[in-house]
């Protein structure tokens, strides 16, 4: 099974006109929930992860502007005319994140940030907890934080749970390959990656235990579009 990442950072300075040319490129309806934004900066996020799913569905001879869009029982936008075409969609700081598969997939990107243990007791397994209390240094318990994070969030946003399932029910395990704890360990295929001051992961669920998947990942920046 194959496997498409895409992160855009999108703080880039461009020119009104550069920015409505992009905007362009997209649904009414996406241009519609650009504009009704508050602020700049999701503005930008929103202008971001429109185009990362349009170039996404190019791969499949697809179109963002053309696509009829829904959302599956708990919430997850899908496409409506190609349930065979799994994506998800994330974004935070100043970067944004997609990923596309046959499979049901979840994806997370998250500005990397300060260990919290009091965040950790509340929504950390026991065994979560314990790896970062082992850290020997505090840089290495924040990253171990932010990692665990993102691997909880995407393995969330597969089937659309969100905050639904509780983050403490279910325990990650890192190492050379971070799997998920226990008897549906062989469902679920997890990769990270990581982007200067960011932690991503994707959540893959196998259509058969043990199945290999490939991954393919590309970076670039908003003005790469222009």
């Amino acid at each position: 099974m194959e496997v498409y990442v895409s992160v855009m950072r999108v703080d880039a300075a461009l020119t009104k006109k550069e920015e409505d040319e992009l905007k362009s490129r997209l649904s009414a309806a996406r241009q519609e929930k650009i504009e009704r934004l508050r602020y700049e900066a999701d503005k930008r996020l929103s202008l971001g992860a429109g185009l990362l799913l349009d170039q996404g569905l190019k791969r499949f001879g697809l179109r963002e502007q053309t696509e009829a869009f829904g959302t599956v029982e708990n919430g997850k936008p899908c496409l409506l005319c190609h349930p065979e075409i799994q994506f998800n969609l994330s974004h935070s700081g100043s970067m944004v994140m997609a990923a596309f598969s046959s499979c049901p997939v979840g994806c997370d990107v998250e500005k990397k940030q300060k260990a919290r243990m009091d965040v950790a007791k509340r929504f950390f397994a026991p065994a979560e907890q314990r790896v970062l209390l082992s850290a020997k240094t505090e840089e290495e318990r924040d990253l171990l934080f932010s990692r665990l994070w993102t691997l909880k969030e995407s393995y969330l946003k597969v089937g659309g749970q969100g905050m639904a399932m509780a983050l403490d029910s279910f325990t990650m395990e890192l190492g050379g390959q971070p799997r998920l704890v226990g008897t549906e360990e062989g469902r679920y295929r997890f990769q990270e990656f990581s982007l200067f001051d960011y932690c991503a992961s994707v959540c893959v669920q196998r259509k058969e235990p043990g199945k290999g998947e490939t991954f393919f990942f590309s970076f670039q920046n908003l003005e790469d579009m222009v």
